[in-house]
Order: C-alpha cells, then structure tokens, then sequence
C-alpha cells in the first residue's frame, strides 16, 4: 500500500526534473497540512478553556471567525495546491498556497497581536516553503512580508495597550511593543541569508550540470550525425569503387563500339557510296556511335560524382558545364519546377575540380527544390565581373529565409530541415569547396522572397598554344614514321586501336600487359607510349616511373575509365585521356600531345602524315 501511494506521489505531470523530484514532498506536505489544520482546530476549540479565555479577550464572535477562517483558508489552500501539483503546474501551487498563508498569518497578527501567536511557525515554515521551492525573489519577498506582519502585530498590541491604560487612567509612558523587533529581524535575516547563499549555490550546480548535459547532448548528437557522415561516405566510396571496376570494363566495351562505329567511313568510297542498303548501315552506324558516346559521359559523370579522389582541378568554361549538367538538374527539380539558364556570351574558364563543381551546384540546387514545396523556378546565371571574377548566380522563389538563419547557413551540422531529410553539411560543404578554389560565396534572402547565391570564381588563365609555334613538328616528308607502344590489358580493345593508327601509317607495338610493355622497352624507344592506367599485374603510371630511367622524356598518352592522376599534370608530355574514345579522339589526343612538347628534340624528328 505504502509503495503504491509513493508512486502515486511520483506520477505528478511536472516537467522539470528537479521540481519532479521536490513534487512528492511538497504534495506529503499539503496532504499533511489540509487534515491536520481542521483536526487540530477542532480539538482546541473542544478543549481548551484558554482558547475561549483568547477568544473572549479579542472580542468573541471577530476573534473566533478570523481564527477559523484563516485555518480553514490554509487548509484549503494545501488541497488546491495539492490538486494543481497533479495539473503538473508546480509553481502555481506553491504560490498560491503561500499567499493564502502570508494574508492569513498578517490577518491573525492584526487580530490578536505580536505577543498572541508569538510562538506560530507559520513564518518559518513560508520562509523555507519559498526559498526552497521557488527563487531567491522570492524569498526575499516572504521575508519583507513576514517583518511587516511582525510590524503590524506589534502597532496592533501598542494600541490596545494605549487603550488599556487610557481606561484605567494609569498615568506613564507607554510600554515598548517594539522590543523584540530588532531580535526577530536580526534572526530571520540569518535564516534567510543561509538559504539564500545554500539555495544559490545548488541553482548555480544545476546550472553548471544542466550546461554540461546539454553541451554532452549536443557533442553526442554531433557525433551521431559524424559517425552517420561516415559510414554514408564509406558508402560511396564503396559505391565509387564498385563503379569505377564495372566503368572499366564497361567503357572498354563502349570503346569498341565506337571503334567499329568508326567502319562507317569505308562507305563512302566510290565503288559502293550509291548502294541505298550502304546508305542505310552507314546511317545506323552513326546512331551506334552518338548512343555510344552519349553512354560514355553518363558513365563518366556517375563516376566523378561517385569519387573521393583528393581534387583533381582542371580548366572548363563555366557555361559550358551548366549545358551539361542540365539534364541532372531536370531530374533533380521536375515538374512544376522550371529552371532557367542566364549565360554569358562570352567564355568563362574556371579552374575546379568539375566533381565537386557539380556537386556543390547540385547541392545548391537540392536546397532551392526545398524552400519551394508547391514548385516554382530556379534561375542559374553566368556574368563576367570587372574585377576578373566570373560570377555564378543561383536564384530561387523559395520561402526564403529569416535573418537569424542565413547568418548560420554555412556552419556544419546546422540544419532547419527535419533529422531524416538534413544533416546540415551540405552548405558547408559547399562553401568549403569554393574558398578552397579561390572564390567566394555570398547569399541574400528575405522570408517569402526566395533566395539569390552569388558565387565569385577565378577567371583561369587559358595557355597560348602560339608560344610554341617556333618549335614546331619536323614536318620533313622524309623523317621517319612513328612509333607507338600501345599498352592496354582488353585484347579486343588494344587490336581496334593499333590497327586505327597502322592506318595512319604508324609503326605499331601492342602489348597486353605492363610486363610485356618492359620486356619491349629493351628495344629503341617509342616517340609516343599510349598505356592503360589501369591493369592487373601494374597501373600506368607505375610502368611509366620504371620506364623513365629509359626514356626519361617520352610523350605518353595514360588512358582509364577513373583515372587518379592529376588533370593537368606538370609535365608537358603526359597527357590523360578517359575512355570510352573513338579511334579519331584519340589519333586528335596524339597529334595535341606532340604539339604540346617543348622542342623538336624531345619529338625525336618525326612528321605526322
């Protein structure tokens, strides 16, 4: 029974934990007031001659109703306070129950005087009550309170000492009713002090604790949302990996495609150019190869998407990557979303890692999809500023933002988005991407006036292939042909590319593997080394670190569908090519990479016929 009733005590609805726990004593201590205030009235009023002697001194029927109101007013008090505590409203309770008592107790002292209830307890236990359960305020409140119900007592026992003494014509000063009041004041003062200085303290140590709990909460919920960030990026970069070897071997299978695509040619030639059936095949083998190179950049884009790869910069017009990513954006806000695109004329080269380009833009974009729940429009622009910046505007008529949060949108972890659309990273991410590149990002927003990004780029210092026109190619018809080692694991693959160069009259050497390219290597050196950079017993460019002892300064051509190497490498006569390709796109990579080189030295005299 008693284990019941305690539970009972610490169902009460109160939110705060330690108002919870002070909830049980504080309900034992109505219960307890609200019986024992009537009982023990009654059983004064039934058997106590002095009480009748008090009453009768302070005028019967006055005495008697105040005596009895005030006691049944905190009784009441107690049960209602005990009611509203199980309305979880704490505080409510023990202030109402405390005013009852403050007003009942000053009644009493003016009815009866100081000297009358000299002995109550109802102070002290106000005091306490107040000081504990409430605030400092208040406790300094009850104790102003309790001095002027002191005060009033003591002017109502001077005044009927005045009386007394002016009926029975006593001549002499008046008694002092105020001599116990510096004792009384000094006394309570200490009762006060220590409560206020102890209750402080503990408020102070909750502080401190709740501060340290929420700081702990919140450190836990960052590395909730960390640890979840990881595991997302293991995610893709296992993802990166599985696509990067499906991609390989897929876009060896688009680069034969285009490679016998490329047999459409031998159509045109007189003796069959007339042949309607001709006509029709070399028709369907221009589609082969559109659908084919149409697959190697969906492929191609999956994978920079995909990658984690440290930044591999390099310099692309900035309209020109918008036109592309535009289908990704079509996807990403379909009807009714509209996107506009706002170019410049004019060029703007950029360098960036066109990965995480696209990834911050789509981020970007992400984000204005969300502000406009019921659709709207997305405007992308391009501009070319004064200062040589190119400028990238991203405009949405979103729900736009209040000031307060575009001053937080680029901090980690902050999100107004609910736990399971937003982590908060995306924006920081974002801005993190662009500093790093050398630019900047400002943002302007007003609730119910959508968005506007403005992001400030670099212009990229395009290189002038006329500085080399004094060193051109040996463009002598009698210089030797040349020599090519062509170096890729895929056997079909490796025989469509050797015979597309044999065609341009090239001399040939194909290997299938990096060990066959080195025992190759003992013989005279190529004037151009095309290499897979990726196979199974060596990668490209650990074959070209083993070959360089040799041929210290040879034009190489590294081809893969994920390549790891930088974009723009230092070196003039390394030059990267992704696959899928067509036989043309790589004879035109040939032809650039010889002209690229410094000196008509390092191309070894040769001619391209």
């Amino acid at each position: 029974m008693l284990s019941g009733f305690s539970r009972w005590l610490r169902t009460a609805p109160v939110s705060d934990p330690v108002e919870r726990r002070n909830a049980s004593f504080v309900q034992m201590l109505f219960l307890f007031l609200g019986v024992a205030l009537p009982l023990n009235k009654l059983y004064v009023v039934l058997n106590s001659t002095g009480y009748q002697h008090l009453m009768g001194e302070h005028g019967l029927k006055v005495a008697i109703l105040v005596d009895l109101l005030t006691d049944l007013a905190m009784a009441l008090a107690a049960w209602c306070g005990l009611l509203l505590i199980r309305q979880g409203r704490f505080h409510a309770a023990i202030i109402q129950f405390l005013t009852v008592v403050l007003v009942s107790a000053l009644l009493a002292y003016v009815t009866f005087g100081y000297w009358a209830v000299f002995g109550d307890l109802i102070p002290i236990m106000a005091i306490a009550l107040g000081g504990l359960m409430l605030s400092r305020r208040a406790l300094w409140l009850i104790y102003g309170t309790v001095m002027l119900e002191f005060i009033a007592g003591m002017t109502a026992d001077l005044l009927r000492q005045g009386a007394a003494l002016q009926a029975t014509q006593h001549g002499g000063a008046l008694p002092n009713a105020f001599v116990d009041l510096p004792s009384r004041a000094f006394g309570y003062l200490l009762i006060v002090l220590i409560l206020d200085r102890a209750t402080n303290a503990l408020r102070e140590s909750l502080g401190e604790a709740n501060q340290h709990r929420k700081q702990l909460q919140e450190e836990m919920l960052m590395r909730e949302l960390a640890q979840e960030q990881l595991v997302q990026s293991r995610k893709m970069d296992a993802i990166g990996k599985l696509a990067s070897g499906i991609a390989h071997d897929f876009n060896n299978i688009l680069g034969i495609i285009l490679g016998f695509a490329r047999e459409r040619y031998r159509i045109n030639g007189p003796a069959i150019a007339h042949l309607e059936d001709a006509q029709v095949m070399a028709h369907a083998l221009g589609g082969v190869d559109t659908a084919a190179r149409r697959g190697a950049a969906i492929t191609r884009k999956l994978l920079n998407f995909a990658r984690h790869d440290p930044a591999h910069r390099e310099t692309f017009d900035l309209g020109e990557s918008l036109r592309d990513l535009m289908p990704m954006l079509k996807q990403l806000l379909p009807a009714p979303f509209v996107i506009r695109l706002e170019l410049a004329n004019a060029p703007l080269p950029i360098r960036f890692d066109r990965s995480q380009f696209e990834l911050a833009l789509l981020n970007m974009a992400s984000n204005a999809r969300d502000a406009m729940p019921d659709g709207g429009q997305l405007t992308i622009g391009t501009r070319l500023e004064d200062d040589g910046h190119a400028s990238l505007l991203i405009e949405d008529t979103g729900e736009g933002m209040s000031p307060s949060v575009r001053q937080r949108i680029f901090e980690p972890f902050f999100t107004t988005k609910p736990s399971a659309r937003g982590t908060g990273l995306g924006l920081s991410v974002v801005y993190a991407l662009i500093e790093d590149a050398g630019g900047a990002i400002h943002v302007d927003s007003t609730l119910g006036a959508g968005t506007r990004f403005d992001v400030r780029l670099p212009l990229a210092l395009v290189p002038d292939d006329t500085a080399i026109a004094d060193k051109t190619i040996n463009t002598d018809p009698a210089a030797s042909p040349l020599r090519i080692l062509l170096v890729d694991d895929d056997e079909e693959l490796r025989e469509l590319l050797a015979q597309a160069l044999r065609q341009e009259g090239w001399h040939v050497d194909a290997a299938g593997s990096a060990a066959a390219a080195l025992r190759l290597a003992a013989g005279e050196p190529p004037h151009v080394l095309i290499c897979d950079n990726r196979m199974p017993d060596m990668d490209g460019t650990e074959l070209l670190a083993k070959l360089r002892p040799r041929w210290p300064r040879v034009p190489t051509i590294l081809i893969s569908a994920y390549l790891e190497i930088p974009d723009e490498p230092s070196e003039p006569w390394i030059m990267r090519m992704p696959k899928p390709f067509s036989p043309d796109d790589l004879l035109a990579r040939i032809r650039e990479l010889v002209k690229r080189c410094k000196t008509a030295a390092e191309l070894q005299g040769v001619t391209i016929t």
